[in-house]
């Protein structure tokens, strides 16, 4: 039965997704799936092509730690499918992290199929409720933040390991959803498995399990912790959900905010999609009437923990959560929606167990044809209404009516259950509704293909910096001890696909003293972006930037045109003007000395240097614990330099200065999970003993 229901549940899931995957692909995600993870699974792929594993990030804010980001790919197993795939290739194929994602939807709801199977021993609720938790509407609105759906993977199997009290599940369901590289989630998975466990009262176990998970992720959370100890405090938690009580409807209102791509982009936070589809909520009023209170406790258990953090009461919780290292900035009312979804899911499955069990049933033949072809005409009419985009399904409170019709329908069908063809349309009734309310719509999908728009590009696997000509990219690329700054161009995380460096970045582990470096000369116009003044020949200095790349409408590249300091790089063909600074300072430097680098990669520069003088020799890469120095073989001291950057002493003479960067916490982490690891496997085989 596990291996039928894998392989169709494998089938339903690549269906569901058709539009997203070749041959048929239509649509892909975007958002951060596109613009955050895509560029670090590319930094990653080509460190690992030159055969080093990334720890040091010198594409962005001159410099960060690559490994204290926990939402790099490197650390979290499944990401290794997309290394795999793309091992031969020198870039990375966009489809095949869409295809890691998708796989996690199949993975989550083969994981709550079993967790539920185990708990109500009735394979069609366990089905339906499997369905309410991955292909539901928090799933598939935050498709595209891979992180966090990576780890919403991972609920129902810590989840199970509660249930049937095999910490080890709970152990491993909620390490991966720690080294998914979405901590915030895994805080939420903590209290789910707190809560279910203290009905179950089998806590001592769920504690276990959530107390080994993070020695088993402290190769990613060591990292993060040093890298977080130097970074802007950016509290998150406490100004509550967005869209106020109203918001909470959408659980039920489909499409209330028109969804189609017509309507136009992305709507606000609160125009999100978070339907429970016609067997979700009458599964929750099955559960509710039918007052299986004991079967049902774990789930309004997690929902009433989840809502009270997500409401935050008389504002004590958040008053509590500012004394607490870190749980302001960790913990967000919008992360704990996978609680609820976790929550739904088991309250819909034991529902559906009472409607199995005890509702009565349709004995008439021609009642149950009645069903199942209305039930057939209107999934013909869901799909024929979504392959238009979806522009006519009804929004506002109208959309009650096509919610309205769908319970009718799906009761009916509940109803004729003695018939087998009753059964096999209610799990297709219910594949259409999520799939066309919720796949492929303007939430979680934009027109196009990004391996075939930028197919000669280099993000995958192609030679092109789009936008760039060829040549003049050749030069930025030879000359990547100077930096490039981004006027109007492409986004600062862009930079990760072409090799090159920037002052200019978009990540939340941006560090204080490097955010105060770049405020002596320009503010911040967001939490984490700035714009590099072009004509601030100081900041350039500063930062080590010698070429601007600019949009051909950006308002100051007239003046740089004009200007004696700059020239435009030729061929300027290409839609990007490049336009030189010609008084740049390299990322390095040493009054009166002659400086050669001699090797220059992330983790390691190497430079020869003649000095008539002792002096201090300067190097513009942010200041970090793991940083090193050595001259001439012998360690030096690496100090702060300029609020944020790095230097060493050097005596006169000729000599040999190499820094290299070794996170500590990566390799403190590691220590931890490997030890871990060994201690799991030796509580394992005891136990079996």
């Amino acid at each position: 039965m596990r291996l039928r229901v894998a392989l169709l549940s494998f089938i339903a899931t690549w269906l569901f997704f058709l539009e997203y995957l070749p041959p048929k692909k239509k649509v892909r995600f975007f958002s951060d799936i596109e613009g955050y993870h895509y560029p670090l699974f590319t930094y990653a792929h080509h460190a690992l092509r030159e055969g080093r594993i990334p720890e040091w990030d010198w594409s962005i804010y001159c410099g960060m730690s690559f490994v204290g980001n926990p939402q790099n790919p490197v650390l979290y197993p499944p990401n290794w499918l997309v290394f795999l795939a793309n091992a031969r290739r020198p870039g990375i194929r966009f489809t095949t992290i869409e295809a890691l994602l998708i796989l996690h939807f199949w993975a989550a709801f083969l994981f709550a199929w079993l967790w539920l199977r185990t708990r109500f021993r009735n394979e069609i609720a366990a089905l339906l409720g499997a369905a309410v938790f991955a292909f539901g509407g928090y799933a598939l609105a935050e498709a595209q933040h891979l992180g966090a759906i990576c780890a919403f993977t991972w609920f129902p199997l810590a989840l199970w390991g509660v249930e049937d009290g095999k910490w080890w599940k709970t152990t491993l369901g909620a390490s991966l959803c720690l080294l998914a590289g979405y901590p915030p989630v895994w805080l939420v998975l903590a209290v789910a498995v707190t809560a279910y466990s203290l009905c179950q009262k089998t806590w001592r176990p769920a504690i276990l399990g959530l107390s080994f998970s993070i020695l088993l992720g402290a190769v990613s959370l060591m990292p993060a912790l040093e890298a977080s100890a130097l970074k802007a405090k950016e509290k998150v938690y406490g100004g509550g959900m967005p869209g106020g009580a109203f918001f909470y409807t959408e659980y039920i209102l489909p499409n209330y905010y028109d969804q189609s791509h017509a309507s136009g982009k992305l709507g606000l936070e609160h125009e999100t999609y978070l339907y429970l589809g016609a067997a979700g909520i009458l599964g929750l009023l099955a559960a509710l009437i039918g007052r299986e209170w004991r079967q049902a406790l774990p789930g309004f258990a997690i929902t009433a923990c989840c809502l009270l953090l997500m409401t935050n009461p008389g504002r004590w919780i958040e008053s509590l959560a500012d004394r607490l290292p870190l749980a302001s900035e960790l913990m967000r009312e919008w992360n704990f929606l996978a609680g609820l979804s976790a929550a739904a899911a088991l309250l819909a499955a034991a529902g559906w167990t009472t409607i199995w069990s005890r509702f009565p049933l349709i004995h008439s033949p021609w009642l149950t044809r009645g069903a199942i072809a209305a039930s057939l005409a209107w999934c013909a009419r869901q799909w024929w209404i979504w392959r238009a985009d979806g522009v006519a399904f009804a929004s506002g409170f109208s959309t009650l009516i096509e919610v309205a019709v769908a319970l009718v329908l799906v009761a009916a069908l509940a109803l004729a259950r003695s018939n087998r063809f009753a059964v096999a349309m209610l799990l297709l009734f219910v594949w259409v509704e999520y799939k066309t309310y919720g796949a492929g719509r303007r939430f979680n999908s934009v027109r196009g293909n990004m391996d075939v728009d930028f197919a000669d590009d280099l993000r995958t696997g192609g030679r092109d910096f789009t936008g760039v000509d060829p040549a003049v990219y050749a030069v930025m690329l030879r000359n990547r001890h100077y930096r490039i700054a981004l006027d109007d161009g492409p986004h600062g995380t862009d930079v990760r696909h072409y090799g090159l460096l920037t002052p200019q970045g978009f990540d939340p582990f941006l560090s204080t003293s490097y955010r105060e470096a770049v405020e002596k000369f320009v503010p911040f116009e967001t939490n984490r972006l700035f714009r590099v003044d072009p004509m601030n020949h100081a900041m350039l200095r500063a930062l080590a930037v010698r070429y601007i790349v600019a949009d051909p409408n950006s308002a100051n590249l007239p003046k740089m045109l004009a200007s004696p300091h700059y020239r435009l790089l030729q061929p300027a063909t290409s839609y990007y003007r490049i336009v030189e600074f010609l008084g740049a300072t390299p990322a390095y430097r040493l009054d009166e000395a002659r400086i050669q680098p001699t090797r220059w990669s992330p983790e390691l520069r190497q430079f020869h240097v003649s000095a008539p003088k002792p002096g201090q020799f300067h190097l513009t890469e942010q200041y970090f614990p793991g940083w090193t120095a050595t001259v001439d073989g012998k360690e030096a001291p690496v100090s702060r330099s300029e609020i944020a950057f790095q230097s060493v002493p050097v005596p006169a003479g000729e000599h040999t200065i190499e820094f290299r960067f070794k996170s500590r916490g990566l390799r403190l982490g590691f220590a931890i999970t490997a030890a871990a690891s060994l201690a799991l496997a030796w509580i394992a085989r005891a136990s079996r003993q």
